[in-house]
């Protein structure tokens, strides 16, 4: 009865946006969406049976959007405490470390802490957990920050010394190295622990009731069903 009920709500399909994060989130050509985090959150929908419609935006833009339009839908979110009771948390999806990278040349920079960091300027991508964990922790943009729209924008810096450093969840950054051809150039020199998280599907805080224990209740039921995976410990089917 829950089903036909919810569904009965919304004559068009529910919006759900994310962004470009490979391999969390895929776009192609055509405009479909793939990817680890996408499989899941495609069956939790599916099997609730309720029409849905993936959509691709800027991370901030897809951020405000849901936000402040009710029955809607954002993945893969951090939950961190600053998020904790601006959205509705439906779903863990996948795991996520945050690290510091440079240039393997640069044998002179050495990483033990995040103290040590503050010594470096630092690329951050805006809008991110990783920019607001860093302010927070005393860097600033008149010493040793930099915030840069995307690490495609940081990937053009570091060769160039204009930056020491680039802080990012790791697959992101791994993923940028490859797309411009510098897997073997770029190290990984220290992960920060308190940024290690479980990014979720979550829901605009007014979303309705009966849709939210809809899709729990999918999650719950397919939970059993999902494949482990070493970066997303419930992976597709």
């Amino acid at each position: 009865m829950l089903s036909v009920f919810t569904a009965s709500l919304f004559a068009a399909p529910i919006q759900i946006y994310t962004e470009e994060f490979s391999p969390f989130q895929i776009s192609n050509k055509q405009g479909d969406v793939s990817g680890l985090a996408t499989d899941i959150v495609t069956n939790i929908f599916n099997h609730a049976n309720i029409e849905h419609q993936i959509e691709i935006y800027p991370w901030f833009r897809a951020v405000h959007t849901v936000e402040k339009t009710p029955d809607t839908f954002i993945y893969s979110m951090a939950r961190t405490n600053e998020r904790e009771n601006k959205f509705i948390w439906i779903a863990p999806l996948c795991h996520l470390e945050v690290s510091f990278y440079r240039l393997k040349s640069r044998n002179d920079i050495e990483i033990n802490s995040l103290e040590d960091a503050k010594t470096y300027v630092t690329a951050v991508a805006a809008g991110q957990p990783s920019e607001a964990f860093l302010i927070n922790h005393g860097f600033n943009v008149e010493n040793n920050l930099v915030v840069v729209a995307s690490h495609e924008q940081s990937a053009g810096m570091l060769p160039k010394d204009r930056i020491d450093l680039i802080f990012g969840a790791d697959l992101f950054i791994e993923n940028v190295q490859h797309i411009f051809q510098m897997d073997t150039l770029w190290q990984k020199v220290y992960t920060e622990p308190k940024l290690s998280k479980t990014m979720y599907l979550a829901a605009n805080i007014h979303t309705s009731q009966a849709l939210i224990e809809q899709l729990k209740e999918s999650y719950s039921t397919i939970k059993p069903q999902l494949i482990s995976n070493p970066d997303c410990p419930q992976s597709s089917f």
